[in-house]
């Protein structure tokens, strides 16, 4: 009679409360994916499809620690494979000028950023990770900063609509800055320098180089993982110059988990470590991770908290990607040969 009591303890004791919720959050997270190849982000689904759950369907108390996990945790899970795509043919590619250009331009974004959110009154942690997804790689630029910066309840809501902003604008981008690259009669590298140093998003920045030609392809590519190259550093260097940030580190400072599993990644996919299949599947395996998180966050978002987030940061982001633009079209037609 004893071993059914067992077998259910034994049972008990391997499960865990989160699993409702990520499960329920995944399950959508894959729909949204589906849902994205008709066009469009897969992490903007995300949002939109655990929004439209949750006006539907309210999750009960069962799944809310998954659903909270899956915000939290499996976003940064997202950005530490993100550095799997990182690699020394990134550096081999680009000239000592493209990146120490690149490198000023995240500088200048991410300083513009927090100056003219304080001359419009955002706060400086909300213009720091809207400032982070023009500087360096949209969605995933966006949940690293806000993992490191952002600490109060109306963290989810701004990160969900930054990130929805930022892929619009990456959206748009995608099919309108190789018409820029072509009326100015930029080449194959300048062209590809332009389009991988401006736009937003890794894919968005892909797809619109090889629009063109495989050469402009291949360079915006490279200039595009360069700028993901730069998250690392930059994350270590804002944590490090917030003061809001800084009082909340122990007394020996480490970079956050998920940012040091992040450089290792990259450390290591740089070094060869790294079996090709392991590297190739991380690049979709990441984004997963954040449209899973982006559904877990739509399905615990209130529709009514989305209002409270304005149109400032937006006005923030536009008027950002548009000096990003310039920045890099004045690089790419003075841009030594």
């Amino acid at each position: 009679m004893s071993l059914p009591t067992e077998r259910v303890s034994s049972t008990s004791i391997r499960y865990r409360p989160e699993t409702p919720g990520i499960v329920l959050s995944a399950t959508i997270a894959a729909i949204a994916m589906g849902c994205s190849l008709l066009g469009g982000s897969p992490v903007v689904w995300g949002l939109l499809t655990g929004l439209g759950v949750a006006t539907i369907w309210s999750p009960g108390p069962r799944f809310l620690p998954g659903l909270t996990f899956a915000s939290k945790q499996v976003m940064r899970i997202g950005v530490a494979f993100l550095g799997f795509q990182i690699s020394l043919a990134t550096l081999r590619g680009l000239g000592a000028s493209d990146i120490l250009a690149v490198a000023v331009n995240v500088a200048i974004i991410l300083t513009l950023g927090v100056v003219v959110g304080w001359a419009i009154g955002i706060r400086r942690e909300l213009a720091l990770v809207a400032a982070a997804s023009v500087a360096i790689c949209g969605a995933s630029a966006a949940a690293a900063f806000a993992c490191i910066v952002m600490r109060d309840d109306s963290s989810d809501r701004d990160v969900a609509c930054t990130i929805g902003a930022v892929s619009v604008l990456s959206t748009l981008a995608m099919i309108i800055y190789p018409l820029v690259v072509q009326h100015t009669g930029l080449g194959f590298a300048a062209g590809g320098i332009f389009l991988g140093g401006s736009i937003h998003e890794v894919a968005h920045a892909v797809a619109a180089g090889y629009s063109l030609n495989t050469e402009t392809g291949d360079m915006a590519t490279m200039a595009k993982l360069l700028r993901v190259a730069l998250l690392a550093p930059a994350c270590v260097a804002i944590s490090f110059l917030m003061p809001a940030v800084e009082s909340r580190r122990m007394a020996l400072p480490l970079p956050p988990t998920f940012l040091i599993g992040f450089i290792c990644a990259a450390l290591l996919n740089a070094a060869g470590f790294v079996p090709q299949q392991i590297s190739h599947a991380a690049a979709p395996l990441s984004r997963y991770c954040l449209v899973v998180s982006m559904v877990a966050i739509g399905m615990t978002l209130p529709w009514r908290s989305i209002k409270g987030f304005g149109l400032r940061p937006v006005f923030l982001l536009v008027v950002l990607s548009t000096v990003l633009v310039a920045l890099s079209l004045l690089y790419a037609t003075h841009r030594p040969l």
